[in-house]
């Protein structure tokens, strides 16, 4: 089965068959002063997210039926726009309200450089590889500054976190995830040198995050490389350098999984539609409110995030989100198992450059984001969100370079363009 829909855009630009009539007809679908110019603002907001859902689909559609889902969820809640804002001639929403419309277009953007990056040649492919690794090579090199207490340029820097890296993204737990991530890169294009340093990195932050996933990451590299002895031996290093850094960091969630009870009542008046995308931080800013108001001192125990986000989607989106995210799951799975099957090792030696194929690189990166996302909010994080989604398409490119995607012709009908034809 395949999760890449190439058609797509063909069939939703009938969008503007319906949406030629809709734009003269102001139907009262959503609450606004001005509902016959509002009503046809709408109308080209919604077309134009189908088409960019469209193009999203040509690298997934399950990407794409979430992104629609989330759109539809949040025209359930409405859309509306305080009057009497208006007047000082400005327009404010509610923040339950205002805050879905943000993501979705951040979302749309995200869905369409996810089909740019499938559909991105090999060549320029690997250029972005190195500037990913450029960029975590210059939040590695702040990181070790902040092992001595030294913070060049840094606005933001919590006194508890003092002395362990964070780098400009503000916390050891986002800055170990993202170089986590980038372990697997540095492996491929700079050899074992640069991975190791990395993960020692990574266990400098002494968060379990980043020394878990980038302890996944790395097994997944070395395991195909190692005997049965060697095999043991390289799970035993992780566990334990997992176990140190756990030990230093105390065996403990930090209050994740107080939080995920406090929401849990919650989540379960709307299991199956949830609250609406954006709503958690609505609930944790609500929720920190009322334990200030009840306690008379500042409450940040609800976090911005879930730091799980499986728990999240299922919160924002229900069972049906998560149905959905499970059938993009799957696409991955598939994509992984046949670029990693049509990439063998390279014929370097074991700690040189080019040992490692740069298609297990970008498998063993989404699987570092998908471990890391059990107890960190990686795909809230731009920088971590972003690479996830560019190592995913260039899975999916990998795992279908040998075979041509079907297209459809002027008569609905889907064939395949012959191999080795233009």
């Amino acid at each position: 089965m395949r999760f890449e829909w190439p058609g797509a855009a063909r069939w939703a630009a009938w969008a503007w068959v319906p949406l030629a009539v809709l734009l003269a007809v102001p139907l009262p679908v959503i609450q606004a002063p001005l509902i016959e110019r509002a009503a046809p603002i709408f109308w080209l907001l919604l077309a134009g997210g189908l088409v960019a859902a469209a193009l999203a689909a040509r690298a997934s559609w399950p990407f794409a039926a979430l992104f629609l889902w989330a759109a539809l969820r949040m025209a359930w809640m409405g859309i509306q726009v305080e009057p009497i804002s208006l007047i000082a001639g400005t327009a404010v929403m509610e923040a339950g309200r205002a805050r879905p419309v943000q993501l979705l277009v951040l979302w749309a953007m995200a869905g369409l450089l996810y089909w740019a990056a499938r559909d991105l040649p090999e060549r320029a492919a690997r250029w972005a590889a190195w500037a990913f690794l450029l960029g975590a090579a210059w939040q590695l090199g702040f990181g070790y500054l902040n092992l001595w207490h030294v913070y060049p340029w840094m606005t933001f820097v919590l006194p508890g976190q003092a002395g362990r890296p964070m780098g400009f993204l503000t916390h050891p737990n986002y800055w170990g995830s993202y170089l986590a991530m980038a372990l697997p890169l540095a492996w491929a294009l700079g050899g074992i040198l640069p991975a190791v340093a990395i993960y020692l990195m990574c266990a400098a932050t002494v968060s379990g995050g980043p020394i878990i996933s980038a302890s996944a990451g790395a097994l997944l590299l070395a395991w195909p490389q190692l005997g049965r002895r060697l095999r043991w031996a390289a799970v035993g290093v992780s566990g334990a350098a997992i176990a140190l850094v756990m030990t230093a960091h105390e065996w403990r969630l930090s209050g994740r999984r107080e939080v995920w009870e406090a929401v849990w009542p919650e989540l379960l008046r709307y299991p199956v539609i949830g609250q609406g995308l954006g709503s958690w931080r609505v609930w944790a800013d609500h929720y920190n409110q009322k334990m200030t108001a009840a306690t008379g001192k500042l409450s940040i125990f609800a976090t911005l995030q879930a730091h799980n986000e499986p728990y999240q989607l299922w919160f924002e989106l229900g069972a049906v989100g998560l149905a959905l995210a499970g059938l993009w799951a799957i696409q991955a799975g598939v994509a992984a198992r046949r670029a990693w099957a049509g990439a063998p090792l390279g014929a370097a030696a074991w700690w040189a450059p080019g040992r490692v194929p740069l298609e297990w690189a970008w498998v063993a990166v989404f699987v570092t984001a998908a471990v890391n996302s059990l107890g960190s909010p990686t795909f809230h994080l731009p920088g971590q969100a972003g690479l996830a989604l560019f190592a995913l398409a260039r899975i999916q490119a990998a795992a279908w370079r040998d075979e041509a995607p079907p297209h459809t012709t002027n008569r609905g009908r889907r064939t395949r363009r012959p191999k080795g034809g233009r």
